[in-house]
């Protein structure tokens, strides 16, 4: 087939250094999108790998062990050669430069050490596609830079592979949380056998490897493909690899795409105008394509775009004027017809952005339990950055007073994946002295070392509709936790395993429409429960006296107005007996019981108020040093 002529973008290592060339490192790493201790490891050692290309190439080898891996089943043969010349036994596992290290405590310094050890050998090889984009064409010459020998005969061999520099799921391929996946190896020429060199070499001696082979029809984005060759001495699970080799990915003919979206993530009108960016891939100059978009999953506009892009520049286009509903949405736009023809990689053309347009305020006191079967509540709005968004649970409540709540799955979603949780629009517009929210939480951690699995819960307030956020709440590790480390499975708290927060809001008194998020952020830890979130004013929440107790922290009544039970919630410094009655405007006791001998610490109970009639009451707590009374209303 008739070639295209392309930019190469090829590593050519031919440097020498007394009769020696300077060494490109190789980091193997066998991994899997269902393998939680890779999920753990890899956000350390990518990066640590992307800061170091001057010095090491990297090949994942994604296993077929301990599930799901739609990326191995793709080339099972190719892994399993190279698992077992390591006789690679558990997942992560690496070999630098043939060399055992694990992925999630390899260092800087180590690569350093392996960098500067001189190499008997240069590789250079560059690749090429056809018109067509569906054959590659790779050339690879080895060249010896002194006399060599190898440990054995046979065991020189020569190692070329197709990877792809980044593979990027929408939802996770496995079940460890995993979505990104750099430097997968696709497919090994001839083999993963590779191809035997000679034994003995003198200084200047080179062998040329070519190859032409059609691309694997499993190849996710023909734009990331780049090619690794490396030099191997020795035999099975002893190999040390003398030299690497890398061919960069090359711009395709035709590649374009949607890059970036400006939406705004939290709205509070129905309308809109969003911004698209498109980015020219392709080595043609992009003088026009379609842009595409919509929401949801409603019916696709369209607007068309011309102009002029060179490979890599980008344009911003403003798209026309959108109406939704209340409710979280997704907008997508992705692009078309690059310059009238064919896009030869689709994987790159589509962006997408989860956004929320909130109802209208809602005046103190909200308060949620998370009982009724929707979710989110009305109003109340989900954004997932992940496919663990937040979820009802059913499994427990908070202190046993129901067994629903909501739920952060950190025990399933990746590290670094960001849910939040947007409470209703509220008015605080109050001229009285204090506001404020309480919730319950539970969470245990997955591992002692506060370093592992940081998992960690922060509430956030904005007052100008999501434009900025102040953090009002953050905890993680030991702070957030309310039971024991767990990590013998996914996590639900018992009745006892639960804490009541206090977050003061008097500081956005007379604001009209106050937003609040619960952002839950993943450490790949355990699970993380909120329940009851109560948000008052003093117009809500008056207290008749004062403490006159040291044994009582707190008392709150929710809701208020009650229309046919109570929520009574309160916090002992001590243990204490208590007895708790409720009186109406003339002193007669219309709800008495005793609590009994309760121990410190946080506690909830119930009153029926579905007989009483409607009017002004007074709830107190009783204990042997003192009360407190709340002022509470009964609409019917």
């Amino acid at each position: 087939m008739k070639k295209i002529t392309l930019f190469i973008s090829a590593l050519a290592l031919s440097c020498t250094m007394f009769g020696q060339s300077q060494r490109l490192c190789l980091a193997e790493e066998f991994t899997q999108a269902s393998c939680p201790p890779c999920a753990a490891a890899n956000p350390y050692f990518n990066p640590l790998m992307a800061a170091n290309t001057t010095k090491a190439v990297t090949i994942k080898y994604q296993t077929s062990w301990p599930g799901v891996d739609p990326m191995n089943a793709q080339n099972m043969t190719d892994v399993q050669t190279r698992v077992t010349y390591y006789n690679v036994t558990g997942v992560p596992d690496g070999k630098l430069d043939g060399t055992d290290f694990y992925p999630g405590t390899i260092t800087q310094a180590t690569i350093d050490a392996e960098y500067a050890v001189p190499s008997p050998f240069t590789i250079n090889i560059s690749h090429t596609f056809n018109a067509t984009v569906d054959s590659v064409f790779i050339t690879c010459v080895i060249t010896a830079s002194q006399s060599f020998t190898a440990a054995s005969a046979s065991s020189l061999k020569a190692q070329v592979a197709m990877i792809e520099k980044d593979i990027t799921f929408a939802t996770e391929p496995g079940t460890n949380g995993e979505t990104d996946f750099p430097h997968v190896m696709r497919k090994m020429y001839p083999d993963a056998n590779g191809t035997s060199l000679p034994m003995t070499w003198t200084n200047g001696q080179t062998q040329t490897l070519t190859f032409a082979e059609a691309i694997p029809a499993y190849i996710y984005g023909k734009s990331q493909i780049a090619i690794v060759a490396f030099v191997q001495d020795g035999a099975a699970a002893t190999g040390n690899v003398k030299q690497a080799g890398y061919s960069a990915p090359i711009p395709l003919p035709l590649d374009a795409g949607a890059t970036a979206l400006v939406v705004p993530a939290i709205q509070c009108t129905t309308t809109f105008t969003p911004t698209v960016t498109i980015t020219n891939f392709g080595a043609t100059t992009l003088t026009s394509c379609t842009i595409n978009y919509k929401i949801d999953n409603g019916t696709v506009m369209t607007q068309s775009w011309t102009g002029t892009l060179a490979n890599g520049a980008t344009t911003t286009v403003t798209l026309p004027l959108q109406t939704t509903t209340v409710g979280g949405h997704t907008f997508t736009s992705y692009t078309t017809a690059p310059n009238g023809g064919t896009d030869f990689d689709n994987t790159n053309n589509q962006t997408v952005k989860t956004f929320a347009i909130m109802a209208a305020p809602t005046s103190t006191p909200l308060v949620e339990g998370f009982v009724a079967p929707a979710f989110p509540p009305t109003n109340w709005v989900v954004v997932s950055h992940s496919t663990y968004p937040w979820v009802r649970a059913t499994s427990a409540g908070g202190f046993g007073t129901s067994s629903t709540c909501a739920e952060a799955n950190f025990f399933a979603d990746g590290s670094g994946n960001v849910e939040d949780m947007y409470v209703k629009a509220t008015n605080l517009t109050t001229t009285l002295a204090h506001s404020g929210m309480t919730f319950d939480v539970a969470y245990a951690k997955y591992a002692t070392n506060p370093a592992f699995y940081p998992d960690q819960l922060d509430v956030e307030v904005s007052t100008d509709c999501g434009a900025t956020w102040t953090n009002v709440y953050s905890k993680t590790g030991n702070a957030l936790s309310t039971a024991p480390v767990d990590s013998a499975g996914s996590f639900t708290p018992s009745a006892s395993q639960w804490r009541k927060e206090n977050v003061d809001l008097t500081a956005y008194n007379n604001q009209i429409n106050v937003l609040i998020r619960f952002r839950a952020t993943s450490g790949y830890g355990n699970n993380l429960y909120v329940d009851n979130i109560n948000i008052f004013s003093s117009a809500s929440m008056v207290g008749v006296n004062d403490i006159t107790s040291t044994t009582i922290n707190s008392l709150e009544v929710y809701p208020n107005p009650i229309n046919d039970n109570a929520t009574v919630d309160f916090n002992l410094a001590n243990a204490a007996n208590v007895e708790v009655t409720m009186n109406n405007l003339l002193g007669q006791t219309v709800y008495s019981s005793s609590l009994g001998q309760l121990s410190n610490g946080n506690h909830t109970m119930k009153i029926d108020a579905s007989k009483l009639n409607a009017g002004i009451y007074f709830i107190t707590l009783n204990v042997a040093d003192g009360k407190i009374t709340k002022k509470v209303s009964i609409n019917k």
